[in-house]
């Protein structure tokens, strides 16, 4: 009931529509332009290029004939966004709708002499482009044919990079951070990612190469590479893992990226107060007053034009040595001042941007403009721009080209650097269902005092043609940017391959493979092999499924000690409907991790919801963490956590 999202599907206008579609996900838009199409992206935040928002694109037949529909108007809508944005598909049926905020859309099709329809259930995710084909008959049908509606592949077929979106249901199904239900514990339930003292290794790298950032602003701290900023699980839409194969545009990073996108305003008023409490780890009998609670608030302010979203959160941490008290907040204004534009201002945390978002050129410009000031501690600071522009054109094949520039200054106390990249990269379609990337970098750090020169190729082929499976391959050069307390930095090559194939619906079945050496490692670490099979089902039909077995080899001058040879995690929820009023969750995180020693964790969530008076809704959840209260390497002991929200 609470918890189940309805798949996709195509819903008719009249009753004699029938509709085929299916979608695929990448970077590669499939318009097919006369003249070249200019799509700009000015980017004035973090120094790697995670986007803020996603896209739809796709193609548009007609059933009968299986002609392009040219001149079709497609509208998507969503609660995530104010009002609506539109594209009419070309000669070749061809459109595309970008900018557009995480969530979940709905298409409404029109077309001269065809029958409207309305397609549900797409969802869009930052950084990320859903691609539909739609098959769509005629205003007067004379013996079309029956089609069945196939479920969306989520797979990002036209793209080489790997990655994973921990969505807003997976974080209040399955327990994820302990003492602080932050962010980025969530994050380590994705392939190939360790949770470090340092923080978050990803496929090998070292913990220094890995960049966090919220809502596109790069929040890690310049004096340490550590992250910087902290926001609970209450104030996130979902997190995204940006993992091995990133392309030119990502900068300062030799892991990969780590990213929160944070809730936002709607045309209905919405809120919640909630209250997380872990009293007691039981075998040593402790009472722990961890205490994270708060509320948050969003709505309109005028329908359709001017949002806004505003939370604040008091955490408490109760340690041996003391306490420890962070308050946190976030505000954001959202505000539509004419269609086709959007502009929103938030300041979280001490942390500050300004967003931009447009059509411009008759729509053929798509600018994206962020302005982003990091604020660590009392002597800290980062102020960060980008600009990125990107042309999509037509040439033995269709082109999306890119390049941009970025700047970022860095200071901590006495010390401080400017940081410069640039790139260019071009993604190439040569025939249907194959893509070439190729691009390359090129970064400047005061500190290091010489410029680096970074190329990068990848390669994917859709084997099935429809979207559901992909093959691909990577090739590139990474540098991390060393604290400012160092001139040291991790150098990165990385060799990427891998399959993976819709097995069922939803079902994802994948063999991942991601060879890197090393240089100037600070534990002395020289290269990794990781081979990572995995399975995974986004929330749908009122369960969750994210599974993965890696196998890998951390080499070095000696001994290194994050080697883990053999990751086993297996992250799981299902939503039970009991009656109409009443919804009963279990959700479970395992982790079984072969180090000096082995580790073994299981962390478990079960929960009710309960729909009160219209529209209130109540939710309890009890946690259970560390259930084999297994203590070996430095793992906290068995203890328990009670939470309560209360919704509207």
């Amino acid at each position: 009931m609470f918890y189940t999202r309805r798949r996709g599907r195509c819903r008719p206008r009249r009753n004699a529509v029938r509709l085929t579609a299916w979608s695929t996900s990448g970077d590669v838009p499939g318009f097919r332009m006369i003249r070249p199409c200019i799509a700009v992206w000015l980017l004035l935040a973090a120094s790697a290029a995670a986007q803020t928002t996603g896209a739809i694109s796709g193609r548009i037949v007609d059933a009968q004939s299986s002609k392009p529909v040219g001149g079709a108007t497609v509208v998507a809508a969503s609660p995530s966004m104010p009002g609506e944005e539109n594209a009419r598909t070309d000669a070749e049926g061809e459109f595309e709708i970008g900018l557009l905020p995480p969530g979940v859309y709905t298409l409404n099709v029109q077309a001269e002499a065809h029958q409207s329809f309305t397609q549900d259930g797409l969802a869009v995710h930052a950084g990320r482009t859903i691609r539909v084909y739609l098959s769509i008959d005629p205003e007067k049908v004379t013996g079309a044919p029956f089609r069945f509606i196939q479920e969306p592949p989520v797979l990002p077929v036209t793209s080489a990079q790997t990655g994973a979106v921990i969505s807003r249901e997976q974080l209040e199904l399955v327990p994820y951070g302990r003492d602080e239900r932050s962010f980025e514990p969530a994050a380590a339930s994705a392939p190939g990612v360790l949770p470090r003292p340092l923080g978050l290794e990803i496929l090998g790298s070292p913990a220094s190469g890995t960049r966090y950032r919220i809502d596109g602003v790069d929040v890690t701290d310049p004096a340490s590479n550590r992250q910087g900023r902290r926001l609970v699980q209450q104030f996130i839409q979902e997190v995204n893992v940006d993992g091995a194969a990133l392309g030119a545009s990502y900068g300062r990073v030799a892991g990969g990226v780590v990213q929160a996108i944070t809730r936002s305003g709607g045309n209905e008023l919405h809120g919640s107060a909630f209250l997380d409490w872990m009293p007691i780890e039981l075998p040593r009998r402790t009472l722990r007053y961890n205490l994270a609670g708060g509320a948050e608030l969003g709505g309109p302010l005028a329908r359709d034009s001017l949002w806004f979203y505003g939370g604040f959160a008091p955490v408490l941490m109760a340690t041996r040595s003391g306490v420890q008290t962070e308050y946190q907040y976030i505000g954001k204004l959202t505000l539509r001042p004419a269609q086709g534009q959007l502009l929103s201002f938030a300041a979280i945390s001490d942390d500050f941007s300004l967003h931009y978002l447009g059509d411009l050129l008759d729509r053929t410009a798509q600018v994206e403009a962020v302005t982003g000031w990091h604020r660590q501690g009392s002597d800290a600071d980062s102020l960060q721009a980008r600009v990125q522009v990107a042309h999509l054109a037509e040439l033995l094949g269709r082109h999306r080209f890119a390049w941009g520039a970025e700047g970022v200054r860095d200071s901590a106390g006495n010390s401080s650097r400017w940081y410069g990249g640039a790139f260019a990269e071009d993604t190439w379609s040569p025939v249907q269902n194959l893509f070439l990337d190729g691009g390359v970098r090129l970064e400047r750090d005061e500190l290091v005092g010489k410029t680096d020169f970074l190329p990068r190729v990848g390669v994917a082929w859709d084997f099935s043609g429809r979207g559901v499976s992909r093959a691909y391959a990577f090739v590139g050069r990474f540098f991390e940017s060393p604290e400012l307390a160092s001139q040291r930095r991790t150098r990165e090559h990385q060799l990427a391959a891998g399959v993976q194939s819709q097995i069922f619906r939803d079902v994802v079945a994948g063999l991942d493979y991601v060879h890197k050496d090393f240089r100037d490692a600070p534990d002395g670490r020289t290269s990794y092999d990781g081979a990572t099979l995995s399975l995974a089902k986004p929330f749908s039909a009122s369960s969750l499924l994210q599974a993965s077995y890696t196998l890998s080899s951390l080499q070095g001058s000696g001994a290194v000690a994050a080697d883990a040879p053999n990751v086993i995690k297996l992250d799981g929820a299902y939503a039970y409907e009991w009656d109409a009023k009443t919804t009963a969750t279990l959700g479970t995180s395992l982790r079984v991790i072969e180090g000096s020693p082995w580790q073994a964790t299981m962390d478990v969530r079960a929960g009710v919801v309960r729909a009160l008076t219209n529209p209130y809704v109540l939710t309890v959840t009890a946690d259970v963490l560390n259930l084999f209260d297994r203590e070996r390497g430095g793992t906290p002991p068995l203890a328990g956590r009670f939470s309560a929200r209360l919704s509207f």
